[in-house]
């Protein structure tokens, strides 16, 4: 195991920034932050224009602030004998950390069309991702197109998926592959093609028009 150095002990003296994430009442947070605010009000007022349905799951905000260590006494301690990890230890007495920022770091919202009966789609408002997607659409398997209801649910997942993806900038979280999700799109669409005009027309399943769905 390592020696601790000379200056095992000592007098630190700097700023010490600080980072936490909280739940923080999620009207003050959109009163602080009037663009996030504007923004969301247009997104869920274009959601439910489409006739689809946009309901709140989560949120989190982080918060930034510091200390200022103006002479204070430290130590180095070891975890263990057995590990090679130190800690520091400083007593900062009455120090109390000021916050010098406080923004919204998560906001979470489900999106689901009326025919979407399995699931939906969860995206994160703040960083513009989507990180959840229907699992009839992303686990999509061969033969599951003979089933109407499926491929109905595949297709309204593929339809929000669209909207997100190319007209709202969104992208896609990190379990989530593009490539498999072009491949996914690529395959409900042509089983899609292959449904007769009269079931279309019935309103029991859409047909690809170009990049879009015949409404």
């Amino acid at each position: 195991m390592s020696v601790l150095g000379p200056l095992e002990r000592g007098r630190a003296e700097g700023k010490l920034a600080l980072t936490a994430f909280e739940k923080i009442s999620l009207e003050k947070l959109l009163d602080m932050e009037q663009e996030v605010a504007t923004q969301l009000e247009a997104f869920q007022k274009e959601v439910k224009e489409k006739n689809w349905r946009i309901g709140y799951l989560d949120h989190l905000a982080k918060l930034s602030g510091e200390i200022n260590i103006n002479n204070i006494e430290y130590q180095i301690m070891p975890w263990s004998i057995l590990k090679g990890n130190y800690s520091i230890m400083i007593d900062i007495g009455m120090i109390f950390p000021t916050i010098k920022e406080i923004r919204l770091h998560q906001l979470t919202y489900s999106i689901q069309t009326d025919k979407m009966k399995y699931d939906g789609i969860s995206v994160d408002f703040i960083k513009k991702e989507i990180i959840h997607i229907n699992d009839v659409f992303w686990n999509w398997e061969e033969g599951m197109e003979k089933d109407p209801e499926k491929l109905l649910e595949a297709s309204e997942t593929l339809k929000v998926l669209k909207w997100l993806i190319e007209e709202k900038n969104y992208v896609l979280g990190r379990d989530y592959d593009l490539t498999k999700y072009k491949r996914i799109c690529e395959i409900i669409e042509k089983s899609l093609e292959k449904i007769p005009i009269s079931q279309a027309d019935a309103g029991e399943l859409p047909r690809p028009e170009g990049r879009g769905f015949r409404r």
